[in-house]
């Protein structure tokens, strides 16, 4: 596989081919960059573009588009505080913050070699185990589901910062709003008041423009701000060595969470963010400084996100299941071309197996030198006027969200969720767990209730089970230790007094 790696990694070379590349990494990089707009429907939109190409140039393409979208997220995160993709809402927690401390070029670069760092480690990992943990993956039923959500739920304790109660508080009041409209199982209707259009759900992009973006243009109308002045004058990109070096277990940890998400189909970057974060937050010595522009926090965030990306691949190519979204409109590509995505496609096809990873490993690279080639121009966004850049972010904001759903109602969502998500952080409520329950939720509540079908109501297979009782044993581990911590540092705290 080495070797038809390397042989197809020369194809790409070709002028031609890797034109056609280069030009699919741009539209993906481009939507994933807009709010409101995704990675899967830039994959989608160059779907029927790519029948006219030999099968290997068509899906090495759609692929490069793939990774451009993920990755695009990082720079309205960064800059905005808008997350372009939900796989990049995570990055806005230091990301902005850093940004507005003047650093907005060290945050990008942070974000961009972090991204590479993951894809290269989730690529790896696709090419040296894709069959085992394809195996693993698949033996994931109802109940293993239902374990696993819940132990990325607990991490609200983690992304609560110091205070658990509004932490949980804030969890639950996303999972209540993920159970608006109709009831995946039963398809029952639920908290939609007779409104048909509550009757469709609340969407994911309403929700999350809303919550960050919308919520932070409101602070910058009513509060006052300094005027950020970006630094300029540093050499290179601003990364340090130590740090890069400093944060290689953080990585490493957020690859794996970040492939490990990535390949359970339905979950996907936009949760694995949020979990590696957590878990970073969680591993530091200074969780405190999270939140207010910790480089770490950005590390996490974009090394998980992409990393999930060879993790969606690994189900798609092994056996023929789609790790999330984008992945799922891939298997368009497969057929058009006349491929059957699964195991016979290593037998059949040994060829495209290597042009699939040679794309993903030329796209990564070349998205990492050209983002770093183009880094300086970004922070410039930073230095338009107030009076100018707000008007034009709103109708950004106002198009996207719009084109989300092609309806005037998800305007309106998105507003109340601004006025929401400014009120929450005016009374610091995080903002994390809300959107790690708004993700979770319906696959939480659909795999709960499948389990509940399969076993007649016994929960005892949550138990019995050896996956799902592993995992419900380390959430249980996982919060009594935090709980402990917790008791313990206000022990402490009434021992100063």
């Amino acid at each position: 596989m080495f070797e038809l790696f390397f042989v197809n990694l020369a194809q790409l070379m070709i002028p031609t081919t890797l034109a056609v590349m280069v030009g699919g990494l741009l539209v993906g990089l481009f939507f994933g960059a807009l709010p409101g707009l995704s990675a899967t429907m830039a994959v989608a939109l160059l779907l029927p573009v790519t029948f006219a190409m030999a099968p290997d140039v068509g899906i090495a393409t759609l692929v490069a588009t793939y990774i451009g979208g993920v990755t695009g997220g990082l720079v309205s995160a960064t800059l905005l505080r808008i997350p372009g993709t939900p796989s990049s809402i995570a990055t806005t927690f230091d990301g902005y913050p850093l940004a507005r401390a003047g650093e907005a070029t060290k945050a990008l670069a942070t974000g961009m070699v972090a991204s590479a760092v993951g894809g290269l480690l989730s690529l790896l990992v696709l090419v040296a185990f894709a069959p085992s943990l394809a195996r693993l993956a698949i033996r994931f039923g109802a109940h293993e589901f239902t374990a696993l959500t819940v132990a990325a739920l607990m991490l609200v304790v983690v992304l609560s910062q110091s205070n658990m109660v509004k932490g949980l508080l804030s969890a639950a009041f996303g999972l209540a709003i993920a159970t608006v409209g109709f009831a995946p199982i039963g398809a029952s209707q639920r908290f939609t008041f007779g409104s048909i259009d509550l009757a469709a759900g609340i969407g994911i992009v309403p929700f999350m423009v809303g919550l960050f973006a919308i919520s932070e243009m409101i602070r910058q109308l009513v509060e006052p701000s300094l005027r950020i002045k970006p630094n300029f004058d540093i050499r290179g990109t601003g990364i340090r060595l130590s740090e890069f070096v400093g944060n290689g277990w953080n990585m490493l940890r957020s690859a794996v969470i970040g492939i490990l998400i990535g390949i359970l189909p339905g979950i996907g970057g936009s949760a694995s963010n949020l979990v590696a974060y957590g878990a970073a937050r969680q591993a530091s010595k200074e969780p405190e400084s999270f939140g207010k522009g910790n480089v770490a926090g950005i590390y996490a965030s974009e090394t998980a996100n992409n990393a999930s990306v060879g993790g969606a691949l690994l189900p798609l190519i092994t056996l023929g299941i789609p790790g999330d979204g984008v992945t799922a409109v891939l298997i368009g590509g497969f057929t058009i071309h006349g491929l059957q995505p699964g195991p016979l496609l290593f037998r059949n096809e040994p060829d495209l197996i290597g042009m699939i990873y040679a794309a993903f490993f030329a796209a990564t690279v070349l998205l990492l030198v050209i983002q770093l080639l183009t880094i300086r121009l970004f922070p410039r966004v930073l230095l338009v006027p107030r009076h100018l850049l707000l008007p034009i972010l709103v109708v950004l904001m106002v198009v996207g969200t719009y084109a989300s759903g092609n309806r005037l109602f998800e305007v309106w969502v998105m507003l109340g969720f601004g006025v929401l998500g400014y009120c929450m952080e005016k009374y610091r409520f995080p903002l994390g767990p809300m959107v790690l329950g708004f993700v979770l939720g319906p696959i939480f509540e659909t795999n709960l209730r499948r389990a509940m079908m399969f076993s007649g109501g016994d929960l005892m297979p949550f138990i019995t089970r050896p996956i799902s009782a592993t995992l419900v044993g380390l959430t249980l581990l996982a919060l009594a230790y935090m709980v402990y911590a917790q008791l313990k540092g206000r022990g402490a705290g009434a021992n100063g007094e």
